[in-house]
């Protein structure tokens, strides 16, 4: 089958911040820009080369920059890459003035370890951080003495993906200046032979394509190289900027006389299976639809911009149907009916017309639309030699009729037995997107999640790929899937373990008890043994133990002492290093941006009374709300009037627990009895993992064991005050221990995110400059300026430096404010 995904890799040479949509650079130098051409902030890169080498469609990717520091002083540079979430890290080595620092893969905890104690010791940390859907973040810092060269080299591999019938390597180029030396080369050797192969580049002229590009192939071997000159990478003939910035997409096939190969080399082989010339095989497509209260708004339109982008690929031959299901469960046709013109015509009047209402019944939705399929099957109502697909979108959790969900997993598994599968499409982040996955994997399916600031319509591409653009007989692939082994010597060798690993750490998902400890095992034993970092490993880099004298990272006032670089780097699957979050004031949300040291800030304008969603996690049952207060009623200027957090609802479903604060108590519900305390009180409670300690007239700490902790901040004035009253801040810790599903005001931005900020220029207040910030795909204009941090200090607090985003954070938050309205504080 094809897929949508391709490989991609970023790579970009910036200095300060770029203007561009883009992720942040591959290699970012830190400072002011300098004038000589080709040195920034006194660091020069004077060498960036790609070389891959692919065999039978394994790639080996190696990643290597050079830069030399032509200042009189020490400067710390930074090296970016993003990688696709599908390859592995294979080797990472930094090399300073001839001095190479050896990577080495450990199982996790122990690589951690190493890496506390070296950063207890004073030196640099490098990690991989997750960067967004499809990719992860290689990022590692140094300090280069002046007049030292630095070289870094990252080792990747990837088994390239089939796309729309030919197996494509994309590349982002992106320097942002000239490089000496900048080079792609990439080999191609495939034993079946190459058919076609293309290189394109979207940044320059077919003329200077000619001279700086190169691509051949012959028999069993291709070749790509693209070598622009200094001069062929100026914008314009006497420009300095460069005109390298956009895609790099090299593709190609191979023959296909015979629709498998077998490759055998030292006892571990590899069999290929592409089929050509198969007939087309009729669909028979149930859509099962959530049309629940929470899918109102951008969700719904999402939903019917997909359902008219699939129907748009059915053929005549098809057969489908819509089931509808909220508390209840309705049908657009009692049968399915065949995609004939008129049908579908109605059918799209239908789509049109779908609305939200009502609650989530999951289980009955989709075990009637699976009912459907095999009644049609069983008495004969399509044709005998087609394939079912069961397609679900919805949004959110069941929560009525059966609402537990390994009971909801058991159904769908028992009424499909394994006769077709099942797709899930998970809109947004408030849903658990762990049971679509769990669901759609066990059911020959894959699960997708619909992000709210995209289209619809382009994220279905891989469902389209799949069951629509490339129809074959399933049979026909799921029964050469069956047969298949992989293989290996040496690349071959590798190119097995990859594809293991890659099995044992998918059926891990599924697995409980002794099966996953063994399935962890196994793919722990083959990342160790072929030096992979995955899921269950890190790579520490360290300085060469006969080499101690180590000095410790220079601080702010330490710029002019030279410095031998710091040498130890943890290259990890980790989450950054852990920021916290707030809303404090009128309300002020801040958001920390480690990875820019720097700090973003919104403001939410509603009126008293409203209940605002914080932060929701499916996965742990914690939820956040916050219910905004007004002024004192007789406020002189009411149209001024300040509003603030007032109360506050915690609720953890996992261990039956509600938390009630407002500015005068504090309830806590374990069961159906509630506790009281006032803000009089100093104590803390614990029990079942919880602790929440209050600190008389100051604030409250809410640990729920190993996991996330919440610092609730009480702000006092003068009771006799004619307009202002009592409010409440709200602090997040340790974000990180909370799972990938977390949304909210605040929850959404416990996931990585980028931005860039450009343009910086005199504002409308002449103490806060504007700028231009790319986030999230939407182009704003955001202030300086800075908000109060009362954690230490729950009076006086301290300033924090942040780009506000305007209009209620339009454009930074997904969706917008409203959509974090809930009724209720619980």
């Amino acid at each position: 089958m094809a897929s949508a995904w391709w490989p991609c890799l970023v790579l970009a040479l910036l200095s300060g911040l770029a203007a561009s949509g883009f992720p942040r650079s591959p290699f970012r130098l830190l400072g002011k820009r300098s004038l000589p051409e080709g040195v920034v902030d006194g660091i020069e890169v004077y060498s960036t080369k790609i070389n891959s080498k692919v065999t039978s469609r394994f790639a080996h990717n190696v990643v290597t920059t050079r830069a030399v520091n032509r200042a009189d002083v020490a400067k710390e540079v930074s090296f970016d890459v993003d990688l696709p979430k599908t390859a592995f890290i294979t080797n990472f080595t930094l090399t300073i003035d001839g001095i190479t620092y050896p990577g080495t893969v450990k199982e996790k905890e122990v690589a951690k370890k190493q890496y506390e104690k070296a950063v207890s010791q004073g030196k640099t940390a490098g990690l991989v951080k997750a960067s967004g859907r499809k990719l992860e973040k290689f990022t590692v810092s140094v300090n280069v003495a002046a007049g030292s060269k630095v070289t870094f080299e990252l080792t990747y591999e990837e088994l390239l993906k089939r796309h729309k019938g030919k197996y494509e390597m994309y590349l982002k180029v992106q320097p942002k200046q000239l490089v000496k030396h900048f080079e792609i080369n990439v080999d191609i050797f495939e034993p079946q032979g190459i058919s076609t192969l293309d290189a394109k580049a979207s940044f320059i002229t077919n003329d200077l394509l000619g001279s700086a590009l190169t691509k051949s192939f012959s028999g069993k071997k291709g070749h790509v190289s693209f070598k622009p000159s200094l001069d062929q990478q100026r914008s314009c003939p006497n420009c300095t900027d460069s005109l390298l910035n956009g895609d790099f997409t090299i593709t190609y096939d191979v023959n296909r006389e015979s629709p498998a190969s077998v490759q055998i080399v030292n006892g571990y082989f590899v069999h290929f299976f592409a089929p050509q010339g198969l007939p087309v095989v009729p669909k028979n497509v149930v859509f099962v639809i959530d049309v629940s209260g929470s899918m109102a708004g951008r969700k719904i339109q999402q939903t019917r911009d997909a359902l008219l982008k699939i129907l748009d690929d059915m053929k005549e031959e098809d057969y489908l149907n819509f089931i509808l299901f909220t508390g209840d469960v309705t049908t657009w046709r009692e049968h399915l009916v065949q995609a004939t013109a008129e049908n579908l015509q109605e059918a799209r009047a239908f789509v049109k017309t779908i609305e939200e209402r009502g609650m989530t019944n999951l289980n009955d939705g989709l075990l009637r639309g699976i009912g459907m399929l095999n009644e049609a099957r069983e008495n004969h109502r399509v044709p005998e030699r087609s394939t079912s697909i069961v397609i679900m979108l919805t949004d959110g959790e069941a929560n009525t009729g059966v609402t537990n969900p390994e009971k909801i997993q058991e159904n769908v598994r028992n009424a499909i037995k394994g006769k077709f599968p099942l797709y899930n499409l998970g809109f947004g982040n408030n849903l658990n997107y762990n049971l679509l996955d769990a669901m759609a994997l066990e059911n020959h399916g894959f699960a997708r999640r619909i992000y709210e600031d995209s289209d619809a319509d382009l994220q279905l591409q891989a469902i389209n790929d799949l069951t629509f653009t490339e129809e074959v007989d399933v049979k026909e692939v799921e029964k050469a899937l069956q047969e298949r082994d992989y293989i290996f010597g040496n690349y071959i060798e590798r190119l097995w373990a990859y594809l293991t690993i890659e099995q044992l750490l998918e059926k891990r998902k599924n697995a409980h008890g002794e099966e996953k400890e063994k399935l962890t095992a196994q793919a722990l034993d083959l990342s160790l043994k072929y030096h992979f970092v995955t899921p269950l490993t890190s790579m520490v880099v360290t300085k060469p133990e006969d080499n101690e004298d180590i000095a410790d990272k220079p601080g702010e006032d330490a710029e002019d002492t030279p410095v031998t670089p710091s040498g130890a780097f943890l290259i990890s699957y980790l989450h950054p290093q852990r920021p916290y979050y707030y809303v404090d004031g009128d309300p002020h949300f801040i958001i920390q941006v480690p990875e820019k040291d720097d700090a973003l800030c919104f403001n939410i304008d509603e009126d008293p009374g409203t209940v605002l969603r914080l932060i929701r996690d499916p996965d742990t049952g914690l939820t956040v709300n916050g219910q905004i207060i007004g002024d004192k009623r007789g406020s002189p200027d009411s149209e001024t009037r300040k509003t603030y957090f007032g109360k506050l609802g915690i609720t953890n479903t996992q261990m039956d627990l509600q938390i009630e604060v407002t500015t005068e108590k504090i309830t806590l519900w374990s069961g159906a009895v509630p506790s009281t305390f006032s803000w009089l009180d100093t104590v803390t409670i614990t029990q079942n993992g919880l602790s929440v300690t209050i600190n008389r007239k100051k604030n409250m700490v809410v640990s729920f064991g190993d996991g996330v902790t919440f610092v609730v901040v009480l702000h006092q004035v003068w009771k006799k005050h004619p307009v202002h009253q009592d409010f409440l801040g709200f602090y997040v810790m340790d974000s990180h221990r909370m799972s990938a599903q977390t949304h909210g005001l605040l929850g959404q931005f416990f996931h990585p995110f980028d931005f860039e900020v450009s343009d910086i220029h005199p504002g409308s207040d002449p103490t806060k400059p504007d700028a231009t910030m790319v986030v999230k795909n939407h182009r704003l204009t955001v202030t300086r300026g800075s908000q109060k941090d009362y954690r230490k200090d729950a009076s006086v607090g301290t300033k924090v430096a942040c780009w506000f985003v305007h209009n209620n954070g339009e454009g930074l938050i997904d969706g917008v404010h409203t959509d974090y309205i809930v009724p209720n504080l619980f």
